[in-house]
Parts: structure tokens; C-alpha cells; sequence
């Protein structure tokens, strides 16, 4: 069972995680914010915390490979997707996970994932902690995104608060992780790969300065975007900046 801890304001969930890692807690355990002053996204980007929103970090000592981390990107997606799918009536038509960690809504970001990690002094064992927000009531205002919020289209979500989400997330959450540790990662993949963004348009990628273009054709064992070549060569991408374009 899973501990929760929810505070009316922190600078960073995140941060408060890693704490308790380094404390030598092994969880699993969840700290929400209901509002955050100091959140961060990937790459050390600022991640807006609004009031109102959802701010939420799990953090627990699991028994993994540093290689499969990655994989956690799309599990924690899946859960979302799958917890959001009785409340936003079009799930299937509007929604798509998007590469490596954004979920939007008619290609508007509803929400963004983050994995970190820390170090334990158990052999095979890692910290983690999985780092969910979601624009529950506020869509920001982000340079490069169109953003949503969930009450603009969950009739639903105009009741619900973030500490009602977070424990219907952590049961999703639950049942993914299950699913994840009892198979290989093959059948994550493949269930990414029926909600990924982008899936059905010609995409461009520049990753370390080399330039391609083609399709996804999924991920491969630990979360690289495979991307096949109008030649039919397939390329792994595991950063860089894509554009969608064209349907094909």
C-alpha cells in the first residue's frame, strides 16, 4: 500500500521524493501539491504548478536495470491514458501519447511525465520517482505548446479535485506496473504504440546533427523511438526535436 502525502504548496514534488529516497525510505509513497513554486520538467526546464492543477510525484525503491528506466515514461503514460479514458468521453479519437512523455488532447497538452532516479546502496536496485502533472483546471500559457485543461473537456472533471485523481491514478498505476514487471516490455510498446502521437504522419527528427524522416514504427526495448526510413532503414532516436508533419 502506497503512503500519500498531500501539502497545500511545495517548491518541488520531485525534489521532496528524491528526499525521501535519500533518507533511506523505500516507499512506495506519493507527494501532491496543490500548488508547486518550483517544478521541474525534463531536460531541468520549469514546469508550471498552478493551483488547482495536478502535482503529483511517487517515489519507491524498485528492483530494475538502469537501462529499463526509460521504460517507465511509458508505463506511467499508459496508466493516464487508461485513468482518463472513462472521463473524457472521446478518449480514443482525441487522445494520443506523445513521444517520450506529453499526452495531449487533440494535440493540446494535457500532460507531462518525468523519471528520475537515485542511487541506493542495494545491488540492482534504484530509487525512483515518477513525476506526473496534469492541467486539471488551468491550461498555462507555454512558449511552443497549445495547452488544455481537463475540466475544458471532462463534464466530469468539474468535480473532481487532485486528491480524488491521484487515487484513482494510483490504482491504474498499480495494474500497469503489475503488468510491466510480470511481462517484457514488448507489450507496453505495442499498447504505446495504438495511442502514440504521430503514428499515422511523416515525422523529422535532428539527433546529434544528422537529420531523417519517415515514420513510427514503435519503441525499442528501452524507449527509443524507431523512426523507418522512406528506404525502409530503420533509425532509433533517443533525443533531439521532432515535427509532425503531413498524414500518410
Amino acid at each position: 500500500m502506497a503512503d500519500f502525502e498531500i501539502f497545500d504548496s511545495l517548491p518541488s514534488t520531485q525534489e521532496l521524493s528524491l528526499a525521501r529516497l535519500r533518507a533511506g525510505r523505500s516507499g512506495p509513497g506519493w507527494i501532491l501539491a496543490k500548488e508547486q513554486t518550483k517544478g521541474t520538467g525534463r531536460h531541468g526546464k520549469s514546469w508550471v504548478g498552478t493551483k488547482g492543477n495536478f502535482m503529483a510525484s511517487r517515489w519507491e525503491v524498485m528492483e530494475i536495470d538502469v537501462r529499463r528506466v526509460p521504460q517507465l515514461s511509458f508505463v506511467t503514460a499508459l496508466a493516464v491514458y487508461e485513468m482518463l479514458r472513462p472521463i473524457i468521453p472521446d478518449t480514443d479519437q482525441a487522445m494520443r501519447i506523445k513521444w517520450p512523455n506529453d499526452i495531449l488532447h487533440r494535440g493540446r497538452k494535457l500532460c507531462g511525465i518525468l523519471v528520475q532516479t537515485e542511487a541506493t546502496d542495494k545491488p540492482d536496485h534504484l530509487g525512483v520517482v515518477i513525476g506526473i502533472g496534469m492541467n486539471l483546471r488551468v491550461a498555462p500559457i507555454l512558449e511552443g505548446y497549445l495547452t488544455v485543461a481537463l475540466k475544458e473537456i471532462s463534464p466530469e472533471a468539474k468535480n473532481l479535485d487532485a486528491v480524488a485523481l491521484l487515487h484513482k491514478l494510483n490504482g491504474h498505476l498499480d495494474g500497469v506496473l503489475d503488468l510491466w514487471r510480470s511481462k517484457d516490455f514488448s507489450d507496453i510498446a505495442k499498447a504505446w504504440l495504438k495511442r502514440a502521437y504521430g503514428r499515422d504522419r511523416l515525422v523529422s527528427v535532428t539527433q546529434d546533427g544528422v537529420s531523417l524522416s519517415g515514420r513510427i514504427i514503435g519503441l525499442d526495448d528501452f524507449g527509443g523511438l524507431q523512426i523507418e526510413a522512406a528506404d525502409g532503414q530503420v533509425h532509433t532516436v533517443t533525443g533531439g526535436d521532432i515535427t509532425y508533419g503531413d498524414v500518410i
